[in-house]
């Protein structure tokens, strides 16, 4: 496995790195050594409640890192991931960061996670260090990050499609919005709004919050029906995404109910069955990708489960992508940072799942599909972004 867990060498040295990253004063890294493996930082969610967006990640990277190390990696150099666990935690985030930083890489990975992404970015930004992830917050992509590429897409894209879907499609004028209680609930709640009344001129008629610690959703559901919503979307994690499904299934509520992506995970995962599930929707960048036809994809999908025991989520298959991204980017340029960040600006990358190319902001992806699952474990995509 190319994986290694990064130990620091000189405790003095770390004390004083840690000081200078909290400060957002860290020196920019001398080149790595020109024989020795060349680094790549991976900062995500190992543990905790958020692993489910740190976990999957580092396993697709690795099938893509062990391929390419396979091949004679880069000019003969093999490939190697330095991992840290963010955890739950910005502090955690930013010391994890500061201990993949020891390690001199040519680029850093985080979560997919916007709160600790924005602790990230200025630490990054300042050292100059391309630095890819995929969370759906909007805002994340406009800090006017010059180092910053999101290898997935943003709530804006997100919920414009699961919007129109509910007005067009399914003629719903009275949307109730749930979220849980953090930047990546904000993003989705306030982007349905701004869509409603932008394109539609319309108010949610019911808004519900929770922590993402939560075992009981009902006051929350119950609210929705209170309050006349005709269809229901929720933005949340996995592990409490399930849980709202479950338990408008428990409460009998008959309304159209939409997850964000991370139902789709947590449907992958077995946190909710397909008998659970089925005539509810989830959002997400593209088609899961246990049901995408594309050989290449099918071919990734068996060496993922092959390898880990489980099906890969479309945002695993993205971290996928955008490593084998800067690997051909690599091959083309060598590990200068700076032409490593302005060869992915500039030029679009044929991934498994289709093309990743930079707008203004760093954004790579461009598409979005609102899923809808049906009997016998079967999908049916029924909205695409800008259809």
């Amino acid at each position: 496995m190319a994986t290694r867990w990064y130990l620091p060498k000189i405790a003095t040295r770390i004390a004083m790195l840690a000081g200078l990253a909290s400060a957002g004063a860290l020196p920019a890294a001398p080149l790595q050594a020109a024989d020795g493996p060349i680094k790549i930082g991976v900062v995500v969610p190992i543990t905790s409640v958020l692993a489910p967006y740190g976990t999957p990640f580092v396993e697709a990277m690795n099938l893509a890192v062990d391929a390419a190390n396979a091949s004679g990696g880069i000019n003969g150099r093999k490939l190697e991931l330095v991992v840290e666990d963010s955890q739950a935690s910005n502090t955690v985030a930013i010391n994890a960061l500061n201990k993949v930083l020891e390690s001199e890489p040519v680029a850093v990975f985080g979560p997919a996670l916007g709160t600790q992404v924005l602790a990230m970015m200025p630490i990054l930004e300042r050292n100059k260090i391309p630095f890819i992830a995929g969370p759906s917050t909007r805002r994340v992509t406009q800090q006017n990050a010059k180092y910053y590429f999101r290898n997935s897409t943003h709530d804006a894209v997100d919920k414009e499609t699961w919007t129109r879907f509910l007005v067009d499609n399914l003629g719903k004028k009275k949307i109730g919005i749930m979220h849980v209680a953090n930047e990546w609930g904000y993003s989705g709640r306030d982007n349905t709004i701004e869509f409603l009344n932008k394109l539609y001129g319309l108010k949610p008629v019911s808004i519900a919050s929770y922590q993402p610690t939560d075992k009981d959703l009902t006051a929350q559901i119950l609210q929705m029906t209170r309050d006349g919503a005709d269809a229901i979307v929720v933005q949340g994690h996995p592990i409490d995404e399930a849980l709202v499904l479950k338990q408008i299934n428990q409460l009998n509520v008959k309304v159209p109910h939409i997850g964000s992506g991370t139902l789709c995970i947590a449907f992958l995962r077995g946190l909710v069955t397909p008998a659970d599930i089925v005539g509810h929707y989830c959002e997400g960048p593209d088609i899961m990708p246990p049901y995408n036809e594309r050989p290449q994809v099918k071919a990734f999908v068996d060496a993922y489960k092959k390898k880990t025991g489980y099906l890969p989520d479309i945002y695993a298959t993205h971290y996928y992508d955008a490593t084998n991204m800067l690997i051909a980017t690599m091959k083309k340029v060598g590990v200068d940072r700076d032409k490593i960040r302005d060869s992915i600006r500039d030029n679009p990358y044929e991934g498994i799942i289709g093309t990743y190319k930079a707008d203004e902001e760093g954004n790579l992806w461009h598409n979005a599909v609102v899923m809808e699952f049906l009997p016998e474990g079967k999908i049916k995509v029924v909205r695409k972004y800008k259809e």
